[in-house]
């Protein structure tokens, strides 16, 4: 993983790059509140959707998620991710991102000009640095952030999802129901399936630490009890705390 520079951190949360050889694996991955940009040097990945495997495009955004995600290569691979802050795909593409969730678009499909800068990006000797001006290039030609929806994006994501909803619209200046609308259109996802998001993504955290059981963790996380956190554990990644 690499930190993108000063510029570009408002709405761009990581770049990454993955290399792999190709040989059979399934990948399980699960949401964690954040769309990607993906630009493909080798081979794209598979995706498992609709009950069978499909090719993913060679550059596409892939929106948010609200379950488990299962991919494997089609060959050697070697790619570039853009993890985006929850609010910042919406900074580059003018579409409403909940249309998106779900979904790997091609980038040709939502941004013409970005498509092209970003085709030749893979031909420099720098491509992080020609992502970065391609990307501050689209963000200054779209409708630009909501800064409101950016503020409660980064309130839950601080509070790890354990937040009134109710109040955070309160102390915004919003309804429940403005907050609920402009959350889904910026970040795609409602705000109490983010606030789950993110709760259950701190459950990883938690279990790092010492001496640490389920029990403890369902609390520690903000779970009513055990039952709960393997609700949610099922609904997000596909299986139970054991498995994973």
């Amino acid at each position: 993983e690499i930190r993108p520079s000063a510029r570009l951190r408002p709405f761009v949360h990581t770049f990454w790059i993955l290399e792999h050889d190709g040989e059979e694996g399934v990948q399980r991955v699960v949401p964690d509140g954040h769309s990607e940009l993906i630009l493909n040097w080798g081979q794209p990945f598979e995706s498992f959707q609709a009950g069978r495997w499909q090719g993913q495009p060679q550059c596409f955004l892939a929106g948010q998620i609200d379950g488990p995600l299962l991919l494997r290569p089609e060959g050697p691979a070697e790619m570039l991710g853009i993890g985006f802050q929850p609010h910042g795909a919406a900074s580059v593409f003018s579409q409403p991102m909940h249309e998106l969730s779900g979904r790997f678009t091609p980038v040709e499909d939502l941004e013409r000009q970005l498509s092209r800068d970003l085709n030749d990006v893979l031909d420099t000797p720098d491509p992080i640095a020609a992502v970065e001006a391609a990307l501050l290039s689209a963000e200054n030609t779209v409708r630009g952030s909501d800064l409101v929806i950016a503020e409660a994006a980064r309130r839950i994501t601080f509070a790890k999802g354990a937040l009134d909803l109710a109040a955070l619209a309160q102390e915004l200046g919003l309804s429940i129901r403005q907050l609920e609308r402009r959350f889904l259109a910026v970040v795609g996802l409602s705000p109490k399936l983010f606030c789950r998001i993110q709760r259950f993504n701190n459950v990883f955290h938690v279990l790092g630490q010492p001496s640490c059981n389920w029990v403890d963790t369902a609390i520690a996380c903000g779970y009513y009890d055990q039952a709960h956190l393997i609700r949610d554990c099922k609904d997000l990644s596909g299986n139970t705390p054991a498995i994973l």
